[in-house]
């Protein structure tokens, strides 16, 4: 998520987060519930509903979430390597 939308997310927001503790990535459903308003880039706080398990709060890193309606022409390469694994495929560098 590029600096200006991170920024712009408020209490209540719809996020997807890729999982970065899982080996694929996945991306799940979360909703902002703090934010911290720092000079730069914020510091957000997210509580994620895992699909195989009960929800959990995160600090996601800005690069590893996105706004709930996907852009299909943003360009991230953790949603390129799960593309390409769903393809079998082996990621670009």
């Amino acid at each position: 998520m590029i600096r200006l939308q991170w920024n712009a997310l408020r209490v209540g927001d719809h996020v997807l987060v890729h999982d970065e503790t899982s080996s694929d990535m996945t991306l799940m459903a979360g909703q902002v519930t703090m934010i911290q308003t720092l000079v730069g880039s914020n510091d957000i706080t997210v509580r994620v509903d895992p699909t195989d398990g009960a929800s959990d709060v995160q600090c996601p890193r800005r690069l590893a979430v996105h706004l709930d309606t996907l852009d299909p022409h943003e360009n991230c390469w953790r949603c390129s390597v799960d593309a390409n694994t769903a393809r079998g495929l082996q990621p670009t560098a």
